[in-house]
């Protein structure tokens, strides 16, 4: 049986927020660099792919927060591939403290483009031969679809020009962007004072070099919490939807 990746660290002062928390995007900082490493080890990691001149591009990700390290915290990381659901390749995470207590929960999707025709392609290979035979879940269902609830106008936040901090090494905006921008469509002093419990995102399509970035927001009062819908869009279209529920 296959063991699960693992890789433990020190929250960095440049992780953590106004608060001293570990951010959510440097979760998933974590999440893409663990997922590189874990791939490599298992043969399909980046330059396996770039021989096929295919890519990883993630589609969905969700997040449970359960309690938040801090700054200076040791961490250990731990990831595994979970082989193929219909269109998506699966892969989980979880983040423990030194006690072995789960700190945060995510599942990801996945899908492989041809860097060419920029479309998905299938790998038979990776969806089976894979033995997952006890690796389980970190978190059972898959990510689902972003719904943005109906009957309340989106709100334009503000709109976001595309720089080059913003542009990862497949030429288009990291994902981990989109989660910053996110967060950043909310007031100041609400996020100071409260925590994100789940997170889910969608990432609908590829946002390039110079274009602009319209982010809306929706806000959604229920018995979880607050939820917010923050949806991105270029020209009209969406780029990315995500449901942050405090």
């Amino acid at each position: 049986m296959r063991e699960k990746y693992s890789e433990e660290r020190i929250v960095s002062c440049y992780e953590a927020n106004a608060n001293h928390f570990l951010k959510p995007a440097a979760m998933l900082d974590m999440m893409q660099e663990a997922a590189g490493r874990d791939a490599e080890n298992l043969g399909f990691g980046y330059e396996n792919m770039i021989s096929t001149n295919t890519a990883w591009v993630l589609s969905r990700v969700k997040l449970q927060f359960h309690n938040y390290p801090k700054w200076r915290d040791t961490i250990k990381l731990k990831t595994w591939h979970k082989g193929a659901n219909r269109i998506f390749y699966l892969r989980d995470f979880i983040l423990e403290g030194t006690d072995g207590s789960t700190l945060i929960s995510a599942t990801t999707s996945w899908v492989i483009i041809d860097l060419a025709s920029r479309r998905m392609v299938r790998n038979s290979e990776l969806a089976e031969n894979f033995d997952n035979v006890g690796m389980g879940h970190a978190i059972e269902e898959q990510a689902e679809k972003v719904t943005l609830p109906r009957g309340n106008e989106p709100e334009l936040v503000y709109t976001h020009k595309v720089v080059w901090s913003d542009i990862d090494t497949n030429g288009h905006v990291n994902n981990v962007k989109y989660v910053v921008w996110a967060l950043d469509a909310l007031e100041y002093e609400f996020v100071k004072e409260n925590k994100v419990k789940e997170l889910l995102v969608n990432f609908d399509s590829e946002v390039l070099p110079g274009q602009s970035v319209d982010l809306y927001r929706v806000m959604e009062k229920t018995d979880e919490g607050t939820i917010f819908y923050i949806q991105g869009k270029v020209e009209g279209k969406s780029s990315f939807s995500v449901k942050m529920t405090f």
